[in-house]
C-alpha cells in the first residue's frame, strides 16, 4: 500500500503533529507500506527504503497543489492529511486547498483526513477572530466532503464535526512519540539527579505551556504545602523557566529538591520518566487520547495522576489507565498524588494498569490497524 502523508511540520524543528507524523511514517514502512511525506514547511529531504520526505514549494499554495497533483498522477496512493487549520498556511484560512482536495476526490483519489484540531471557537472576548473561526468551519466541512474516511484523535471531536457533515468517524488515538524502553543506567543517572532528598520523585513531562502551567502550579502548591521538600522533576522544554516561576509562586527559600531538565532527546526523556515514581499530568480541558505527554508515561507503566475535564473521554474512567481528579481542583489532585506516593503497591498497580490500557487502546499498533481497517471504531 502506498501512502501520501501531508503535514504542516516534520522533524527536525517541529511540534507534536510533526513528531507524530514521523513515527507514523516509520510504522507504516515497518508494516510493509511505501510512504511519501509531503511537508508544508521546512524539512530535511530523506530518501530511504520505503520512505521519502520532501518539502513542498509553498505552504499548500498553488505550486504545492501542482507538485502534489503531478506526483499523485505518477504514483497513486492513499492521501492522508494530518490536519491542523493553521498548518495549511494562509493565516489559518487556506480555503483553496480543501477545495482542491475535493476536486481530487471527485477525480478518484483516495483522500482521507486526520483531524488533530477542528477549528477555532467563536469568541465575544476576541471578536476579530470570528472571521477566522468561520473560515475554518468552511475548511472542515469541505475536507469532510473530500474525504473517503475521516479520522479523529479524540471522539470528542465528533461533537464539533458532525454538524458539518461527518457521519462516520474513526477514532485514532495519538500514541506516545518517545521511546518506550529506557536504558537502566540512564534511568539511574536521572534518579540521582532528581532525588535530592530521601523519598519518592514526582514528575511532570511537557512543554509547560500557559494553560497547563495554570493547572500545574496550584496543584504543586497544594502538594508542596503537604510535603515540603518533595523531590519534583520538571521534564521537557521550558522546564527551567517554569521552575523559576514556580519557586517564586510558592515562595520557597530552599528549592533544591525541584529539578528541571529543559528539552531532552527521546531516549533521555524515556530515562527521565523512568526515574519518576509518580507523574502528574494535569490539563485544563482534561485528559484526552490526543495528549502525547500523557501517553509517554502510560507506555512506560509509570503511575500517573491526570485531570477530568470537558474533553475527557469515557475510556479514561473505564480503563483506569490513570488516577483522575477534577480539573481545577488542586486539593483533589493532591489527594490522588498523596495516595500513590504513600503506597508503593498502589503505584505498581496503577502503573501496570496504565501500561495495559496503552497497549490495548492507544499504541501505534492500534493506529496502524485502524488506518488500514474499513469502518469506524
Amino acid at each position: 500500500m502506498r501512502w501520501h502523508l501531508l503535514t504542516g511540520e516534520y522533524p527536525p524543528g517541529s511540534g507534536g503533529v510533526g513528531d507524530y507524523t514521523a513515527r507514523l511514517a516509520r510504522a507504516l514502512v515497518d508494516a510493509g507500506d511505501i510512504v511519501d511525506v509531503w511537508v508544508g514547511g521546512p524539512a530535511s529531504p530523506l530518501h530511504a527504503a520505503g520512505l521519502r520526505v520532501q518539502s513542498l514549494p509553498d505552504r499548500f499554495g498553488p505550486r504545492s497543489r501542482a507538485a502534489l497533483g503531478d506526483a499523485w498522477d505518477r504514483s497513486p496512493g492513499t492521501v492522508l492529511l494530518q490536519y491542523v487549520p493553521n498548518a495549511l498556511g494562509a493565516r489559518g484560512m487556506n480555503l483553496a486547498f480543501p477545495r482542491w482536495l475535493l476536486a481530487r476526490r471527485r477525480r478518484g483519489d483516495d483522500v482521507r483526513v486526520m483531524f488533530h484540531e477542528p477549528y477555532l471557537s467563536f469568541s465575544f472576548a476576541r471578536p476579530w477572530r470570528n472571521g477566522l473561526a468561520l473560515a475554518q468551519r468552511v475548511m472542515a466541512a469541505t475536507l469532510i466532503r473530500a474525504s473517503a474516511r475521516v479520522y479523529v484523535s479524540t471522539d470528542q471531536w465528533g461533537k464539533y464535526l458532525r454538524p458539518y457533515g461527518a457521519k462516520r468517524l474513526t477514532i485514532v488515538p495519538i500514541p506516545a512519540t518517545i521511546a518506550g524502553a529506557a536504558d537502566a543506567s540512564a534511568v539511574q543517572a536521572f534518579r540521582q539527579r532528581f532525588a535530592r532528598r530521601e523519598g519518592p520523585v514526582l514528575g511532570h513531562f511537557g512543554t509547560f505551556g500557559g494553560d497547563v502551567a495554570g493547572e500545574l502550579t496550584p496543584a504543586l502548591r497544594e502538594i508542596v504545602s503537604r510535603r515540603p521538600g518533595l523531590n519534583i522533576a520538571l521534564i521537557g522544554a521550558n522546564g527551567a523557566r517554569f521552575r523559576e516561576d514556580l519557586v517564586t509562586a510558592l515562595g520557597l527559600a530552599d528549592a533544591s529538591s525541584i529539578v528541571a531538565t529543559d528539552r531532552l532527546g527521546d531516549a533521555e526523556v524515556a530515562a527521565a520518566l523512568g526515574a519518576c515514581d509518580v507523574l502528574l499530568q494535569p490539563y485544563p480541558d482534561g485528559a484526552t487520547t490526543r495528549r502525547t505527554s500523557l501517553m509517554a508515561g502510560l507506555r512506560q507503566g509509570i503511575a500517573t495522576v491526570t485531570t477530568r475535564g470537558f474533553l475527557t473521554e469515557t475510556v479514561w474512567s473505564e480503563s483506569g489507565a490513570a488516577a483522575l481528579a477534577g480539573a481545577g481542583e488542586p486539593a483533589r489532585i493532591a489527594d490522588a498524588v498523596d495516595r500513590l506516593l504513600d503506597d508503593p503497591a498502589a503505584r505498581r498497580g496503577q502503573g501496570a494498569c496504565g501500561r495495559q490500557a496503552y497497549a490495548r487502546s492507544f499504541s501505534m499498533a492500534i493506529t496502524i490497524e485502524r488506518l488500514r481497517g474499513n469502518g469506524p471504531r
